[in-house]
Formats: C-alpha cells, structure tokens, sequence
C-alpha cells in the first residue's frame, strides 16, 4: 500500500482531461485504429506476451514500445534465467526441486511475496524453458549460481546478456504478425464507463492516436529504477545512486494504471547491485558469478559475504565510506565471463573504473589500498576456499593478471508495481478484476516480497509474459 499521497490518484469516476468518460467516446469513429491486443513495452516480459498471445490467437497484435529500440533492461541485463532444470542440473550433480525454488524466494523476501503468484511463477517455469527452447532460444550447458541467487540454477544464454531472448521472441512474433512499433510511449489507459479498458492513447511522430482493443491491453513497461523523484519518494536514501536501468524505466504506466483502480503494491522495495558509483563511465560487471570475485573496502579488506542476500550486500555497501568499494577477481575469473564483460572491463581501464596488475600488490597501489591488506584478505579466502568439508565451492584468486572493478550500489530493479493474479489480470485495492488489463515482469508487485533473488528478474518477465499472453488469448 502506498502512504504517500502525492503520488495517489482518484480512483472515482474514469475521466481523462477532466471529462467522464462515455460510452460514445468509446465509439470506434473516436479511434483512429483497432487491434484485438496492445501490448505496452518491448522488453522481455513484452515479447514474450506477444509471441504467445500470437501462437495462439490470430487476431490483430500491436506492440508500443516508447524507446527506439525494443529489448528494455532484459536486453541489457546479464541474462541469468533461474529455473529449476533436471536435464541441465542432475548431471552437473546438482538436486533442485520447485518446492526448492519456492522456498528461496519466499525465505530471501522475507515471506512476503504473495503465495500464490510465487507457486505460479516455479510451477510455470519451467513450460516456460520448454517453450522458449522450442521457439529458437539456445543456452550453455552450464548452470550457475549468481550474485545473490543462493543457488546454482541460473542458466546462461549463448548469446551475450539479454539478446537471444528479444531477438529470438521478438522474430517469432513479427513472424506470427505482430506490429512492433518504437518510438510510442503510451500515454493513457482508455476506459469505458464499466471501468473495463478498452484501449490507449500513445504519442507517435507528434501525434497523439488512439487504438481501440478488442480483448484487452497487456502492460509490460517496467519499473521504475530511473525515475529519481519516484525513488526518493520511497527510499530516500537512494536518490544519489546511479541507475543500471535503461531511461524507459520511468514508471509512468505504474501510475496510469493506479489512476484507473489498480492496487500499487511493494513500491518501497527497491533492490540495488554493484554498478556505476557517482561519476564512473561504465559498469564493469565482475560480481555476476559468486564463486569468481570477491568484495573489498577502501581498507583492502574483505567487508561482506558476497553469497548473501543482495539487500544485505546494499546495506552493508552503503556503509562504507562514500559506498564505495572494489570487486577483485583474476584472470581465470576474467576470462569466465562473456566477451561483452571482457571488452567492457578493458574499456574500463581507459576510464578508470577497471584496474589491472600483474601482482596483487600492484592492483593494490592502482586502487589506492594498502598492498599487504590485499595480499592479506586473498590469501584468507584462497586458503577458505581450499579447505574441504567447508562448503565453499568457490575458486581461488591465484592466476595473475589481477583485475579490480571500482562500483558503488546502483538501483537495479524495482520489486513493487501492479497488484496482479495469477493470471496476470490486473487488480483494484478492493480486490476486483480490471477487465481488459493484464500485466507481466517489473512493472507488477507481490511476487519477489522485500528482495529478488538473481536470475529470477527475467524468470519472472518471461514466465508472467507468457502466462499474460495466455490469458488474453483464452480471455481468461
């Protein structure tokens, strides 16, 4: 529930401009368009809805996406998929159940997330690995455990980051017949005077059109991480932060939808990952593996166990002088990573904000830190991590040359938005179905609690997206 007032909207009569709505605006002759579905924002969770809803239903399909490209933060993102996957995980030794995924995401949100959007999500997961598999999506044969995944299921992409999932779903829908168009932010939600929406009004070209929708409308525009007055509105303390989230990420449609009746929810939790400090150029991403890096304070010294939760690493962050800190790894752990991360880090070598040494005193003086701390706190973890029987699975630090990643905590992915079922329907505060709107991935609440787990931000876009599509195709 949101206590902030300023941000609240009349959720009486549906009006727009100040005039009640009647059913004559409704009238086809007052839009310049018809479809059967609009989907609203192209990022993972959108083209996911788009190439089910279009493998299922033959209809007219119209995706508005307010960037000039589509892909959003999933096509920027590191691309960890969190599902449980029996063909992948049993040879590699490792058991996972459902109830296991259900379990680490109820436990790491503090047992907030709503119950039954959590046992939809893991029970949906993996038809959702099946299905998008089957529609041309290619992973390693790796599964790993991620920066604040807590458990090795996160399976990688063999393309770099997020493509593979926006170029190979979005391909399949325009295949079917879905329009894609960049370049128009929706601008409101049209609705009749039953409350059920009936289409959107979007900009294009300068122009303001309206498109009339048959079924219903799916929003799937996304949090928002870079909107700074929303953030400051729920976590003050956060408003100095960079954002790792593309500018998209605005959250207006969280506020049109709440201005129509929809219950907003979580919006106070905001999650955090290592990114951009306060004037850095690029984020050089050496965090993303837990078994490959480890974090230090301007001391040289270790100050948290990077396996924890990732709100425990942002409060732990944000104590630290100036929040700074540095990711060290070496070059087996350098070499781990894709060959995006690579090229950003030597590109973060000409800016400043990656560091590179044959030994570890030298990285120490690059970094400014006492050297013998260095050496000190990676021999602590390298003799950790060849001790047996400790449960430590990680590798150690030994293979020069040794890299140093200068972060600071940067706003990552927004947990609160639009109340939904688990059907994706969107929901009013008093619990009654918007008829016509469903909603998927970050622009909803109540599933991820008070922390998301890694790799469960594109589970989520992807499972929910596909379940949207679903149900607007079926009208459920």
């Amino acid at each position: 529930m949101i206590a902030r007032r300023k941000f609240l909207y009349s959720v009486g009569a549906a009006t727009l401009g100040g005039v009640i709505l009647t059913a004559a605006y409704n009238r086809s002759k007052d839009f310049e368009e018809s479809a059967d579905i609009v989907v609203v924002g192209g990022g993972g969770a959108g083209v996911a809805a788009a190439a089910r809803a279009s493998e299922l239903f033959k209809g007219r399909i119209v995706l508005l996406e307010k960037r000039a490209e589509i892909g959003g933060n999933t096509l920027i993102s590191g691309g960890f998929l969190g599902v449980v996957d029996p063909k992948r995980q049993i040879p590699l030794g490792i058991e996972d159940s459902e109830e296991k995924h259900f379990k680490d995401i109820f436990e790491n949100g503090d047992r907030s997330g709503n119950i039954e959007l959590i046992h939809q999500l893991v029970s949906n997961a993996p038809r959702m690995l099946e299905w998008i598999e089957r529609q041309g999506v290619q992973f390693q044969n790796s599964v790993i455990e991620i920066y604040g995944s807590h458990f090795p299921r996160c399976h990688l992409p063999k393309s770099p980051n997020g493509r593979e999932y926006i170029s190979v779903l979005s391909q399949k829908a325009l295949q079917r017949g879905v329009e894609i168009r960049t370049n128009s932010p929706v601008i409101k939600l049209l609705t009749d005077n039953n409350g059920t929406v009936t289409g959107v009004e979007y900009e294009t070209e300068g122009k303001i059109r309206k498109i009339r929708t048959r079924r219903g409308v799916i929003l799937t525009s996304g949090g928002f991480a870079s909107n700074p007055k929303l953030v400051e509105e729920f976590d003050p303390r956060l408003v100095a932060l960079t954002s790792n989230s593309l500018n998209g990420s605005s959250g207006e449609m969280l506020l049109e939808a709440q201005r129509i009746g929809a219950e907003l929810i979580d919006m106070d939790s905001i999650q955090c990952l290592p990114g951009k400090y306060s004037g850095g150029k690029i984020r050089v991403r050496f965090h993303n593996d837990v078994s490959r890096f480890i974090l230090i304070n301007a001391l040289g010294e270790r100050f948290v166990d990077e396996s924890q939760r990732r709100d425990f690493i942002k409060e732990a962050v944000l104590a630290q002088p100036k929040s700074l800190f540095f990711a060290i790894i070496d070059n087996d752990g350098f070499e781990s990573y894709d060959l995006l991360m690579r090229r950003d880090a030597v590109r973060g070598i000409e800016t400043g904000d990656a560091f590179c040494s044959d030994t570890l005193e030298g990285l120490a003086e690059k970094i400014g830190v006492p050297p013998k701390a260095l050496v000190k706190t990676v021999n602590q973890y390298n003799e950790r991590v060849f001790e047996k029987g400790n449960g430590n699975t990680g590798f150690p630090i030994v293979q020069p040359p040794f890299w140093a990643a200068k972060s600071g905590m940067s706003i990552h992915y927004t947990m609160g938005g639009i109340r939904i079922n688990k059907f994706a329907q969107c929901v009013t505060t008093s619990g009654k179905i918007i008829k016509g709107l469903y909603a998927a991935g970050e622009c909803t609440g109540g599933i991820h609690g008070k922390n998301r787990i890694g790799g469960n931000g594109i589970c989520d876009a992807l499972t929910f997206g596909m379940i949207a599509g679903e149900s607007i195709a079926c009208i459920i």
